[in-house]
């Protein structure tokens, strides 16, 4: 479910970036998402419009700080999808510095073998913006029960 959520975000972000605003987006034209998902993402939304880390608009390239170089070593564990997502979420405004280096360090000290791609970058972006080590303890973005949105 968090994946979908983060595909969510991604989608609106990138609506939000081209010009439609929040107000506009109507949510229940969006196929494929239950209404549960659909609440989380625009909860994440609003929360990172109201503090003012969502702008309406797509921001100047220029205003963004680049990304660092993957060192060597870096770039051995990390596919160069997984990274090119990262950077989309980095330029989109979905992850910053400090959690793109977070992702990084992941990549870099997984136990496994494996080299990390985008499916894992997914639950890891997932992790970080529904976790309430982000978010504080007592907020979820997650729907229980019967609550909804207003």
């Amino acid at each position: 479910m968090q994946n979908n959520v983060v595909d969510l975000i991604i989608y609106l972000v990138k609506r939000v970036h081209i010009g439609t605003r929040l107000k506009d987006i109507k949510l229940d034209k969006l196929r494929g998402y239950n209404h549960s998902e659909i609440s989380a993402a625009y909860s994440w939304l609003m929360q990172k419009h109201e503090i003012g880390e969502l702008h309406e608009k797509k921001p100047n390239s220029m205003d963004i700080p680049s990304p660092r170089v993957l060192h060597p070593n870096e770039r051995s564990r990390i596919t160069s999808n997984a990274y090119g997502y990262m950077l989309e979420l980095y330029y989109l405004g979905i992850l910053d510095a400090k959690r793109m280096e977070k992702l990084i360090e992941y990549a870099v000290l997984r136990m496994d073998s494996e080299l990390t791609d985008v499916p894992d970058v997914k639950d890891w972006v997932a992790g970080m913006i529904f976790d309430s080590e982000y978010l504080g303890s007592d907020r979820s973005l997650f729907l229980k029960g019967n609550e909804t949105i207003n």
